[in-house]
């Protein structure tokens, strides 16, 4: 006999490899539990509250604080060094500063408009260009000390040169630094919620205004940089950190990192058989499901799914997400989709258009597809029972001996798309006076994958 696990506290269990078939888990609080290579075929989840355990949980906000505390400190430092290269009335620094600023400006830019790994990719070329100009002068500094040892202006280039390499280490130093908070802070985010990204990132700006004081000790306008850097890298987390946990996809990279870090700790399903489950109304904040099987697996109301890790699954793509929580498609255009093996029992598709898509293995059971085309849409062993198809379209709808049809609603269908050509939509019954008796229709459109274009 099966355990019955219905509300009970199973945080940080570890159920890895077993068979669970059929469980019921539903209610339960399974936050920290490990389901790593389980077999849960059917298993029960529905209400049930996953993610990070409390230790977790503490420990994860607090490392993220830390994180951007020591960030917000590097990239103030890098800030403060392109200042020191501008505190040097000459034109040589001027021009150094002046190009390491708006490089800067640039890589922020691009971090909001492109994403972080746009941003980066520039920051690379620009700085290997630099790198390129401080060898090239350094070999000029080399020939003038060997054939110029006396001549003061050997020590004029030598100098150029640092100067050179230290506005290219404070660009990196302050870029590295906005990239740690931003990660901090969607870190942060992504376990705490938005308060814990407020926290993060005016961390890292009361860190960034201490050291852009200290600077100005210095000169006032190293501590200027310092400081607009700071305020820089303060609303450029707070904008990417954001958007990564709102989904955007120009923040990809950040949000698949925070996610699978706080994942990683949290509950676990990775490399699970998850067919059938029920996960209706299940808090998934924090889940690891990278790798699951997820075929036919029911999502219909969960909550916080965007926060759970899901690599080499269905879920990555945002419509079907989106998809499989609401199950509401009415009057969608979903012609092409791929939706082998996902759960859409009860759904409301209603004047659908599912032309060419891939039903193959998915659960419709009870789904209102009236009105819906489903003109060569592949429904290999697609489970129809207790669906209403009245008044689809099913040309060439790719049917087998596999595909359930028990207990189908259908008063009609119709063989095929009317057009101007040819305006006869080929109705079943063909008297539009009568409608299928119970069971009828199944009977009728079985063998029609057997026969010719009509």
């Amino acid at each position: 006999m099966a355990p019955d696990y219905h509300r009970v506290k199973l945080r940080g269990k570890s159920f890895k490899g077993q068979d669970l078939t059929g469980v019921d888990f539903s209610y339960s609080d399974i936050r920290g539990a490990n389901f790593t290579g389980a077999i849960l075929r059917g298993a029960n989840f529905s209400h049930a509250k996953a993610g990070l355990q409390r230790r977790w949980f503490v420990i994860l906000v607090i490392f993220s604080l830390l994180l951007s505390l020591l960030s917000g400190s590097i990239a103030a430092v890098g800030g403060s060094l392109v200042g020191f290269v501008l505190t040097e009335q000459n034109q040589p620094n001027l021009y150094v500063g002046v190009a390491s600023l708006i490089v800067l400006v640039i890589f922020f830019l691009l971090a909001i408009r492109k994403g972080i790994v746009a941003a980066t990719g520039f920051l690379a070329v620009a700085v290997a260009w630099v790198a390129v100009a401080a060898v090239a002068w350094a070999g000029i500094v080399a020939v003038a000390w060997a054939g110029l040892a006396a001549d003061t202006g050997a020590m004029g280039l030598a100098q150029l040169v640092a100067v050179i390499v230290t506005g290219a280490v404070g660009v990196v130093v302050s870029a590295t630094g906005a990239v740690i908070v931003s990660g901090a802070a969607a870190l942060a985010g992504a376990v705490a919620g938005v308060f814990a990204v407020t926290m993060t990132v005016a961390i890292a700006g009361c860190v960034s205004g201490i050291i852009a004081v200290a600077a100005s000790t210095v000169g006032v306008l190293a501590g200027g940089v310092a400081a607009a850097v700071g305020i820089s890298v303060v609303l450029l987390a707070s904008y990417v950190g954001c958007s990564a946990l709102a989904g955007d996809k120009k923040q990809k990279l950040i949000r698949n990192i925070i996610v699978n870090i706080a994942a990683k700790y949290g509950t676990t399903f990775q490399g699970a058989n998850l067919t059938d489950a029920d996960f209706t109304q299940t808090k998934l904040k924090n889940t690891n499901l990278n790798k699951a099987n997820l075929t036919r697996t029911c999502w219909f109301q969960v909550k916080k799914l965007r926060l759970a890790a899901f690599e080499n699954t269905y879920l990555e793509k945002e419509d079907l997400r989106e998809l499989v929580i609401t199950k509401q498609l009415q009057n969608r255009n979903c012609d092409g989709w791929d939706l082998q093996g996902i759960n859409l029992a009860g759904a409301n598709l209603k004047d659908v258009s599912l032309t060419g898509a891939n039903l193959s293995e998915s659960n419709l059971q009870n789904a209102d597809i009236s009105r819906g085309k489903l003109v060569q849409a592949h429904v290999d062993k697609t489970d129809f029972r207790g669906a209403n198809l009245t008044g689809a379209y099913i040309e060439d709808w790719r049917i087998s001996p596999d595909t359930k049809l028990e207990n189908v609603k259908c008063e009609y269908i119709f063989l095929r798309v009317p057009t101007t050509e040819n305006p006869n939509p080929n109705r079943l019954p063909s008297n539009w006076e009568e409608t299928f008796s119970e069971g009828e229709f199944a009977k009728s459109v079985s063998p029609l994958s057997k026969l010719p274009n009509l």
